[in-house]
């Protein structure tokens, strides 16, 4: 369903039964092309990330890896395992 405002629109979207809502998880900039290493143990930080509804947020996650320019953090996501992406690392500070 779609409605209209003369400024704005909105977009409302089901979600099927059983399907995960990402709308709030950290958007994946892509895995990088090898330079990988994983961060072992995962490191505790704060990402301030886009998120799949477009919004921003700062986020409590953990970096699992980094390669030159980005990290890999762990977000926890209730109901399933945690979700991995690759953000820019200058969007990521330890805690």
């Amino acid at each position: 369903m779609k409605m209209s405002h003369p400024r704005a629109t909105l977009v409302l979207v089901r979600i099927p039964p059983g399907h995960p809502d990402y709308s709030r998880w950290a958007v994946n900039h892509g895995e990088p092309a090898g330079g990988q290493r994983v961060v072992d143990p995962p490191a505790a930080a704060l990402a301030d990330v886009e998120l799949y509804d477009g919004t921003r947020a700062v986020l409590e996650v953990r970096v699992v890896a980094t390669a030159r320019g980005v990290v890999c953090i762990s977000q926890d996501v209730p109901g399933r395992a945690p979700w991995l992406a690759w953000v820019p690392s200058d969007r990521v500070r330890r805690r």
